[in-house]
């Protein structure tokens, strides 16, 4: 919530945060990678110009296909996205996958990497193309 925080409160979620990981050292070379992710572009914006960390674009909506403008203004301000595992593969009513998006394919096309959540091994939230099994499914993604 940086942008309500910044709007409505006067608090610099932004400066406070690469403060804190500057004091902790997190800012010189050698050290474990950072990655910021926000759903915000504005968020991202700002921290590319203050920081040198990987920025990540969290993508709430499922996406099954992403048009060329979006991809370049993303690159614009992201390293890499998330997006919903029923975004790469969707399922219908009766929790069988429909098929494979292009949307991996698409965000590797403009050099951003792409991560997919959330996995879990609870039974109903699976495939039933998975065999309700949590590694089958992180397998078929990776």
């Amino acid at each position: 919530s940086a942008p309500y925080l910044a709007r409505e409160q006067n608090l610099s979620v932004i400066d406070a945060v690469s403060d804190t990981l500057s004091k902790a050292g997190y800012d010189k070379p050698g050290t474990p990678n950072v990655m910021i992710q926000s759903s915000d572009s504005s968020v991202l914006l700002k921290f590319k110009e203050k920081t040198k960390y990987e920025l990540v674009y969290s993508i709430p909506e499922i996406v099954s296909d992403v048009v060329d403008s979006a991809l370049s203004d993303i690159k614009t301000f992201a390293h890499s996205v998330v997006v919903a595992r029923d975004s790469v593969y969707p399922k219908n009513a009766l929790f069988f996958v429909t098929g494979s998006t292009k949307t991996v394919s698409k965000f590797n096309s403009y050099n951003l990497s792409v991560y997919v959540q959330t996995f879990n091994n609870e039974y109903v939230s699976q495939a039933w193309d998975f065999f309700s099994d949590a590694t089958v499914q992180i397998n078929t993604f990776v």
